[in-house]
């Protein structure tokens, strides 16, 4: 009888330790699903935006927000809406950051496109010289409104000491000076421009002399290699290519070696000599 009790309880505690594994087991995650879990984290990357609502800056940036996310990213957004102080944070910054960026203001913000940060040139544009219809038989000094960014002392050996420059926080602002007569000329972007030569306000034609922008988006700590083809991806949704097609942008898409050099060859024309 004791035997046969003793062998019930053997049996009643090696059916407990079964029990008790598959409890551990079925809570305890594997290695490969550890493995899955973490490789399923977001990778963060800061995106600094250096433009301010209505201007060009600002809508890729938002653009590329969107993107990002939608591409798996936990993107840190960082609001700046100054090109100067943006430049500041971009330089100062220890994790992967990215920012919109232009070749026309390299000398003034002291941050060339070199081979470390270049990621992508997303399109190219003429810029445009536009004057009020009200103007065009003024003699004398020239109101000309144009961008922060822009370096005066070069706006002035292109343009003549006739003038007397305006600076404006973007190219929205800009368009919306010259439209309210606050200005008698605009030196801006090509999609502004076509904006102002619709309103039938003045005219605008394309400069001859004032060296091709090329927008870019570059990139710190970061593998820009790798980036780019996130970057490039996100250039070729229905939204971003709307945006291009509307304002007439040209993209130089290459071989990121080319584009580089390309983006580097042009931004020496905004050097002041």
């Amino acid at each position: 009888m004791k035997i046969k009790q003793t062998q019930g309880l053997i049996a009643s505690i090696i059916c407990a330790i079964f029990m008790l594994g598959l409890l551990v087991t079925s809570s305890t995650p594997s290695w490969w699903e550890l493995g899955s879990s973490q490789a399923e984290t977001p990778e963060s990357i800061t995106l600094i935006n250096s433009g301010k609502a209505g201007g060009s800056f600002n809508a890729r940036t938002q653009m590329y927000k969107e993107g990002l996310t939608a591409a798996g990213y936990n993107v840190q957004y960082e609001n700046i809406g100054k090109i100067s102080q943006a430049v500041k944070m971009f330089k100062a910054s220890s994790g992967p950051t990215i920012m919109v960026y232009a070749n026309n203001q390299v000398y003034k913000q002291d941050l060339f496109h070199t081979e470390n940060n270049f990621i992508i040139a997303e399109y190219q544009q003429p810029l445009y010289v536009c004057r009020t219809n009200a103007s065009k038989d003024k003699t004398g000094n020239l109101t000309v409104a144009h961008g922060k960014g822009y370096d005066p002392k070069l706006l002035t050996t292109l343009l003549g000491d006739n003038v007397t420059l305006v600076p404006y926080k973007n190219s929205g602002a800009m368009l919306k000076g010259i439209l309210g007569g606050d200005v008698d000329m605009m030196v801006n972007n090509q999609g502004k421009s076509f904006k102002y030569i619709k309103s039938g306000h003045g005219t605008c034609e394309a400069s001859d002399v004032l060296p091709i922008m090329v927008a870019t988006v570059i990139g710190t700590n970061i593998d820009v290699q790798k980036i780019r083809d996130i970057i490039f991806d996100i250039t070729m949704d229905v939204q971003f290519i709307e945006y291009h097609t509307s304002r007439k942008l040209v993209r130089p898409t290459s071989t990121w070696e080319q584009e580089l050099a390309f983006t580097q060859e042009l931004e020496k024309g905004y050097e002041v000599k």
